[in-house]
């Protein structure tokens, strides 16, 4: 009985716990590491623990202390990354296991998933505010603007040739203008698009065979995915888009001759996101899209899928937030990272109803 309760309560453990030998070997990791790590409990027996997960402080330091002194040790915001090279910032404790000589036990509590998810809600609430103001700024905009359009064409039609480059450069910077206006119009009021079972390998394969034919070209797209994965619940053709602007955004932050790219795809478990009824929706369909780049700007990383936000020279700031705004429709999760050299946007989304069920 009392081996069935302790084994009950390790499994319902809501952080990630792990039991060291002496060897600083894994023999044992609960159901909420497996996820958080992403590996079974079979496959990481046996490993030494800096192979599946790396820290920012000298580990085997601090298990020698918790030997030596047989006491714990906590620590605060320590940053852990996995062997995908995700970072989490975590709250770690260290613990002497008594009776099992030299035994450790380590409890993660992964704080980053809760404030990322924490900053995407709030990024979706400001897009809430933002709503409106694009029906305001086109009606006022776009009567006028079709005014000077034709005044400039007419205009054209009486000048000499040499003449006319004004008035196209009037006409050419009206209709980015209209264009602007489009993106603004599709940000505020969005398609309510039919959803369905999809394969998201079908999307990433018309995604990189599109992006390769225009602005990634001259780039290296390296594509790593896992077969087993069951379709997803959402719409062909935004997903679509989704990806085709996360690959945009890869091949224009090369500086390379030749970037590379990689589209990975995974199942990872432990992600849940609030849906539009307020019920935690799990997302464990994974797709990872790094790029080796310059990297997003460190000053504006936090507010990246905002309206009007921008790393570009001439971006207008609302790509990111438009993908952002489609995850978030399909009650999904996206994430950034970014440091020089590598940038890495994560792409959490459900799975097809019928086989969530």
């Amino acid at each position: 009985m009392k081996t069935d309760v302790l084994s009950s309560v390790w499994s319902s453990l809501p952080n990630s716990a792990l039991i060291l030998d002496q060897e600083n070997s894994v023999v044992s990791i609960n159901p909420t590491a497996e996820q958080f790590i992403n590996i079974s409990e079979k496959t990481i027996k046996g490993n030494n623990i800096e192979e599946n997960l790396f820290f920012n402080f000298s580990l085997s330091e601090t298990l020698t202390k918790v030997r030596t002194s047989n006491s714990k040790v906590f620590m605060n915001s320590v940053k852990v990354t996995l062997s995908n090279y995700s970072v989490f910032d975590c709250n770690i404790q260290f613990s002497p296991i008594i009776d099992f000589f030299n035994y450790v036990l380590i409890i993660l509590d992964v704080r980053d998933i809760d404030n990322r998810i924490g900053l995407y809600s709030k990024i979706n609430d400001t897009k809430k505010s933002f709503s409106g103001m694009t029906e305001m700024l086109s009606h006022e905009i776009k009567n006028p603007l079709a005014g000077i359009i034709g005044a400039a064409q007419l205009l054209s039609m009486k000048l000499s040739k040499r003449d006319t480059e004004l008035t196209d450069l009037i006409v050419e910077e009206s209709r980015r203008i209209e264009n602007l206006l489009k993106n603004f119009e599709k940000f505020d009021h969005p398609l309510i698009a039919k959803k369905s079972s999809e394969n998201i390998h079908d999307i990433l394969s018309k995604a990189k065979r599109l992006s390769s034919y225009s602005l990634a070209s001259n780039m290296k797209i390296l594509e790593v995915y896992d077969p087993s994965l069951p379709n997803v619940w959402g719409n062909f053709d935004q997903l679509l888009q989704v990806f085709l602007n996360l690959l945009k955004n890869a091949a224009e932050a090369s500086i390379k001759k030749i970037g590379v790219i990689e589209i990975k795809t995974f199942f990872e478990l432990g992600i849940r996101v609030k849906n539009s009824n307020g019920e935690n929706v799990p997302v464990p369909l994974t797709i990872e899209i790094r790029d080796n780049g310059l990297g997003f700007p460190s000053e504006i990383l936090s507010t990246a899928f905002e309206p009007f936000v921008s790393g570009k020279k001439n971006g207008t700031g609302l790509g990111l937030a438009v993908v952002s705004q489609i995850i978030n429709e399909h009650n999904g999760w996206i994430n950034l990272e970014s440091y020089p050299g590598s940038t890495v946007v994560t792409v959490s989304l459900p799975v097809a109803r019928e086989e969530s069920n």
